[in-house]
Order: structure tokens, then C-alpha cells, then sequence
């Protein structure tokens, strides 16, 4: 009877480890194959798009898709791809400065379109500066009362006509809000009354969009799922 009763406790034990195995494989697979599927539904969504727009405007001569039985994805992205890379070459060019230039001073001169184009230009400038120009260093501050801490970006010294209202030693600080940080408010407060934390803006941009998850700047390949807490030492 003890022999039959270890017997069934053995068969036992093998099924719920069969089963937490089983468990345990379709959570790493989840871990690692939604990124990959949300990554590749990207692309996918962005490819699409591209082409439904750009190819139209394509001559038929010099679209593949005429002289193929069958569709190439990814024509649009690639045409787009490099109208910018010769337009990023004419505007470094001397003439085609000029060219730009006076084609921003027609634009400039239509009320209504001359406001969206400067309005995005603007933020385009913004977001493309260096980062030792644009978000130099990661801080904390005291807000929106004391003892409650958000995170910011500073971006420059106050200048122009604030820092004449202002003391000395006010820096401008960007707060971003979370998950969408390219949303957020400006706060001028003196350097004194923040804390510069030791981390990379993009470091610092990782920690706000995951809302505090991502908080580990040498944080493991997303595709090696983290042990389950049943799997720790």
C-alpha cells in the first residue's frame, strides 16, 4: 500500500510540474513574441500606408508593380526615403539654400498656411536639436507640493524677457507627462531647488514612458523574458 500510495504522490507531482512547464513556456512566449508581433504589425501599418499614398504619384513607367505580376511593399517607404535624403542634400548646398529659402518666403507671405508651416517647423527644430542643446541634463523637483517629486529635462538658462523678472541661477525645466512625453508644461525654477540626477535624457525618457517600469539603464535584451517569480533562486 505505501508503494502505491508514493506511486500516485509521484504521478502526482509529475503532472503539476508538467503542467507549470506548460505554464511557464506560453508566458516566455508571450513575453517574447507580443514585442515581435506589435514591432512587425508596425511596420507593417506604416509600410502600407506609405505605399497607398506615394504610389499613385509614381509615373507607371517607373513603377514596378506595372511590369510584375504581382505587388513590391514597401515602394512608397523607399521613394519617400529618398525625396528626403535629396532634399537633406539640396538644402546643404549653397543654391539650394537659396531655393529654400525663397520658397520659405512665398510660404511665408500665405496667412493660413505660413501659421502651420512655421508652427511645425518649430517643433520640428525643436526635437531635432542635439541633446546637449535640447534636453542637457535629467532632474527632479518638488511638485505639485512638497514632498512629491516629478521628473523633468533641463533645457537651457532662462533668458530673454523672464530673466529680467527673475533671479539669477533660474534654469527652464521641461516636465514631461507620462506615457506621451512630447506632451508636458515649462517650469522656470532656480537650479538650487532641483536635483540633477546621474542618467542620459534618453535614460530619462525610458523611465517616464514606461511610467517607472523601465528604471534600469542596463536593463536586459527585451527578447530574454525576466525569470518568473516561481523560477527564482
Amino acid at each position: 500500500m505505501n508503494s502505491n500510495k508514493k506511486a500516485r504522490v509521484k504521478i502526482r507531482k509529475a503532472r503539476v510540474s508538467v503542467r507549470k512547464s506548460m505554464r511557464t513556456s506560453f508566458i516566455y512566449g508571450l513575453v517574447v513574441g507580443l514585442p515581435i508581433i506589435a514591432t512587425l504589425g508596425l511596420m507593417w501599418f506604416v509600410v502600407s500606408k506609405f505605399d497607398a499614398l506615394i504610389k499613385p504619384m509614381i509615373p507607371p513607367e517607373f513603377n514596378p508593380d506595372t511590369y510584375l505580376p504581382f505587388q513590391i511593399p514597401g515602394i512608397g517607404l523607399l521613394v519617400t526615403i529618398v525625396g528626403v535624403y535629396l532634399l537633406g542634400v539640396l538644402a546643404r548646398n549653397f543654391f539650394g539654400r537659396q531655393i529654400l529659402g525663397f520658397g520659405e518666403r512665398i510660404v511665408n507671405r500665405v496667412p493660413l498656411i505660413s501659421n502651420v508651416y512655421n508652427f511645425v517647423k518649430q517643433i520640428v527644430d525643436t526635437f531635432t536639436m542635439s541633446a546637449d542643446k535640447a534636453f542637457r541634463e535629467v532632474c527632479l523637483l518638488e511638485y505639485p507640493r512638497k514632498d512629491v517629486w516629478v521628473m523633468g529635462f533641463v533645457t537651457s538658462d532662462v533668458r530673454g524677457a523672464p530673466a529680467k523678472h527673475l533671479p539669477e541661477g533660474f534654469i527652464n525645466v521641461f516636465v514631461p507627462t507620462t506615457p506621451n512625453p512630447t506632451s508636458g508644461f515649462l517650469m522656470m525654477i532656480a537650479r538650487k531647488d532641483v536635483k540633477i540626477l546621474d542618467m542620459t535624457p534618453e535614460e530619462g525618457a525610458k523611465l517616464i514612458i514606461s511610467a517607472g517600469v523601465v528604471s534600469d539603464p542596463q536593463a536586459q535584451n527585451p527578447l530574454v523574458p525576466p525569470l518568473l517569480p516561481d523560477e527564482l533562486p
